[in-house]
């Protein structure tokens, strides 16, 4: 990748409205008014890739190390700095972790979570830590949210089980979270189901060619699914990649409502591979833990997994960044 990191701001604009915690404060800084975030400083030397990766690799540094003063708690102060420009800041973070490679970015990642449990050692309550992985799991875990990556939100949920926060009943819930981030994550091999056609001919995702595969579950007649269908159709980017024959489009319906799917048939495009999966495998023992309609996966050609039900404007601006 050779622009710069910074042209990812432009992310922004679909980024989701976080779920915070409690704020804090010291009170010298409540007595000074709310301060700036301290932004990670880039070498001037790096750019583009080497950029965004130092970007993601210290973008906390500077916040963590003043967490020694954090002691008080505040409605609209976090650390000393507002807590709409701290939730701008995780924003920035995870974007940032988007712009790059995954496994550079899990290991950031693994970075920022050892940063913030530290601050269990000084912050004894935990309102710290809490309001970081809180915010994490609306960002990251949320099948509303628009930058949700489950593979980078698992280093928060063993770092919730490691430190014994929780309960025996939410032990339960982040136990049953972590089974879910883990299966069919990126760079693992896809699950491989069977499914039906249009025509009733028989096939298997791994029977199914192509350099990549987007794979869309999705209803018929669902409004958000309709909504996906239209702007994967209408996309120059996606339709040029299917002329050149490198992608190919595969929408599975996972329900038994066979009738309901046969009279929505006309929502797909006939170029797409459009199937039901006969045996309810993937719905029934959870071959793919589709958490909400649709969702979608990009596979390569050997079906192991790029992105994991990853949003359909975030995958539009990564097949552009990747430049498939």
């Amino acid at each position: 990748m050779k622009k710069s990191f910074f042209i990812t701001l432009l992310f922004l604009a679909i980024a989701p409205a976080f779920i915070g915690g409690c704020n804090f404060h010291s009170a010298k800084e409540q007595n000074r008014g709310p301060q700036q975030f301290p932004s990670v400083s880039v070498p001037a030397l790096l750019s583009g890739q080497e950029a965004a990766e130092y970007a993601a690799q210290h973008y906390w540094n500077r916040y963590f190390d003043s967490a020694s003063v954090w002691r008080d708690i505040s409605d609209t102060l976090i650390g000393g700095v507002a807590k709409k420009d701290i939730l701008a800041a995780f924003r920035e973070y995870i974007i940032t972790l988007w712009s790059i490679p995954y496994p550079d970015a899990l290991e950031a990642q693994k970075r920022m979570i050892s940063q913030a449990e530290a601050t269990l050692d000084t912050d004894t309550s935990g309102r710290v830590y809490d309001f970081i992985t809180s915010t994490m799991e609306s960002a990251l875990w949320n099948p509303q949210s628009e930058l949700r990556n489950e593979g980078l939100y698992i280093p928060v949920i063993e770092s919730v089980l490691r430190t014994r926060r929780t309960g025996d009943h939410y032990s339960t819930y982040y136990l049953s979270q972590l089974s879910s981030c883990t299966a069919n994550s990126p760079g693992t091999a896809a699950a491989d189901f069977a499914y039906t056609d249009a025509k009733g001919l028989p096939h298997t995702l791994y029977s199914t060619p192509g350099e990549y595969t987007l794979l869309l579950f999705s209803n018929p007649g669902c409004p958000a699914c309709r909504s996906i269908i239209a702007m994967l159709k209408d996309s120059p980017l996606i339709n040029s990649l299917h002329r050149e024959g490198r992608l190919t489009l595969l929408s599975i319906y996972i329900d038994e409502d066979l009738a309901e799917w046969h009279k929505g048939l006309s929502d797909y495009p006939e170029v797409w591979i459009t199937g039901y999966n006969h045996d309810l495998d993937i719905r029934d023992n959870l071959t793919y833990d589709v958490r909400a309609i649709p969702s979608l996966y990009l596979l390569d050609r050997d079906k192991k997994v790029i992105f994991k039900d990853i949003s359909p404007g975030m995958l539009m601006l990564q097949l552009e960044r990747f430049q498939l």
